[in-house]
């Protein structure tokens, strides 16, 4: 008789139980679009091609599947290399990336902006400290204050942050 009386509470307890928890299972500023984040803080050209292939990848497969995205490239460090039009006159100027591979990931990037809506931004500190005018930027590419604020907000509105090692 006993049990009969205890088995209603527990059910409301579960109950209320899982509504509490139910905030939890969703992402800060879930609004049902896809968010990724890439970071690139490094000079090399082969990560930076690799990025780039991952990048398409996903935004190649939620194009087909016809799910929105938000997918963005956030630099800072040696990655402002990739973000230039040209290196030269740049501490980067010496680095020795191969033409194909500089033409691919150039091509891959402007592809990346133009056909996908994929954003790229750019740490200014980074443009302060290498002394690397805004205008040398690409045209898809804007500035943002500072990169690691930047990924800060961007993963509290729910984005994935993602770095291809």
């Amino acid at each position: 008789m006993r049990l009969k009386r205890l088995v209603p509470g527990f059910i409301l307890g579960l109950a209320l139980l899982g509504m509490l928890m139910l905030p939890s299972f969703s992402k800060a500023g879930d609004t049902g679009v896809q968010k990724a984040v890439y970071h690139v803080d490094f000079g090399s050209a082969r990560r930076m091609n690799a990025t780039l292939h991952n990048i398409y990848n996903l935004v190649n497969y939620y194009t087909t599947k016809n799910i929105d995205y938000d997918v963005r490239l956030v630099s800072n460090s040696a990655g402002v290399q990739f973000m230039v039009k040209d290196v030269k006159g740049t501490k980067f100027a010496g680095n020795k990336i191969p033409a194909k591979t500089a033409t691919s990931i150039a091509e891959m990037m402007q592809s990346l902006a133009d056909a996908y809506d994929v954003k790229f931004e750019q740490c200014n500190i980074t443009l302060q400290r290498t002394h690397i005018d805004k205008s040398k930027l690409k045209s898809f590419v804007t500035v943002v204050p500072s990169a690691q604020v930047r990924l800060v907000e961007l993963e509290g509105q729910g984005f994935a942050y993602i770095k291809v090692q």
